[in-house]
């Protein structure tokens, strides 16, 4: 069962690869800094056989990985073109992992950088959630619905939030976040 996920979405790597190169070349662009690919499977479309924990890591790891800065960077968004408006899909283990990291004290910025190609321009729509530890506060005292929808004919659970909520920045805010950071 290690190879479920993986098998179910083996078609979807290159896109993904895609996106996680995109994030990297960008923020290396913009602020100067040396970001690396850590992720499991993150920016390549080779198949790597078992689970998070066969492979040294951990379910949910973030994508890329700024270590002169001690950030963490999640890659994220969906394969098909949307809408400005529609509603951002995140999976839980992305958060959970990541809220473990934030209480911990591991890392001093962690990132989600959702990227999406605009459904009427075909633009790339870049944006994100900083995920401190009062964004994790937001959470607990008003969490986002959880919604499972039917994709590849497999149900997924997703944590949805709305494109306007307070805690979706853009991405010039997310490279100020990455710069600002001491």
């Amino acid at each position: 069962m290690s190879n479920f996920w993986k098998d179910a979405y083996k078609d979807s790597w290159e896109q993904s690869a895609t996106k996680e190169n995109l994030i990297k070349e960008i923020i290396e662009a913009e602020t100067g800094l040396r970001v690396d690919i850590v992720g499991l499977g993150a920016g390549t479309t080779d198949y790597i056989s078992g689970s998070a924990q066969d492979n040294n890591h951990e379910k949910g790891d973030a994508d890329l990985y700024i270590e002169s800065k001690d950030i963490h960077i999640e890659v994220t968004g969906p394969n098909v073109p949307m809408m400005i408006f529609d509603d951002l899909w995140f999976r839980p283990d992305k958060l959970n992992n990541t809220y473990k990291k934030v209480v911990t004290g591991e890392g001093k910025l962690h990132l989600i950088v959702h990227v999406q190609d605009d459904k009427q321009n075909g633009k790339k729509i870049i944006r994100g959630i900083n995920l401190n530890k009062q964004f994790f506060m937001d959470v607990k005292a008003n969490p986002y619905p959880i919604i499972t929808p039917k994709i590849r004919g497999n149900v997924e659970k997703y944590i949805e939030v709305n494109p306007k909520d307070k805690h979706i920045i853009k991405l010039e805010q997310i490279i100020e976040l990455i710069k600002n950071e001491l």
